[in-house]
């Protein structure tokens, strides 16, 4: 399995996400997944043509500071962009943040979102139901 990630916008923060990826903090990598990590301040564009090129079953996005829901903006423009490019059947779409809730997954077009206090495994695991229930469907 592999996944590209970044953080999104305007946000200069790779703490939390970078966490979620890397072994050393227990994350996806610990469990044998692949990530090209884009870094911070990524377009969301870049995310998508980059999961595109790569043939990733994942784009996880970071979305931390936040002010006039531009988490939320992002996040959609994510899903859009994922629809609208050809891949949103192919790709697993997950979004975290400080201002990020479980909720948000729904409103934006996103197959999953996180908050604070999430592991690597709580992502994966996200990934892989996900991965299932379109399998199955």
């Amino acid at each position: 399995m592999s996944v590209v990630a970044g953080t999104v916008g305007e946000d200069e923060h790779s703490v939390g996400l970078r966490e979620i990826l890397d072994i050393k903090h227990g994350g996806i990598e610990k469990y044998g997944v692949k990530y090209r990590y884009l870094g911070t301040s990524v377009p969301v564009e870049k995310m998508v043509d980059a999961a595109i090129e790569s043939g990733a079953d994942a784009i996880l996005i970071s979305t931390i500071i936040s002010h006039n829901d531009i988490h939320r903006t992002m996040m959609r423009k994510l899903a859009d962009l994922a629809t609208e490019k050809g891949i949103r059947d192919k790709v697993v779409l997950v979004a975290g943040g400080t201002q990020v809730n479980r909720e948000m997954a729904a409103e934006t077009g996103l197959d999953a979102t996180f908050g604070r206090g999430t592991k690597g495994i709580d992502v994966l695991d996200a990934i892989v139901r996900t991965m299932r229930i379109r399998e199955e469907g």
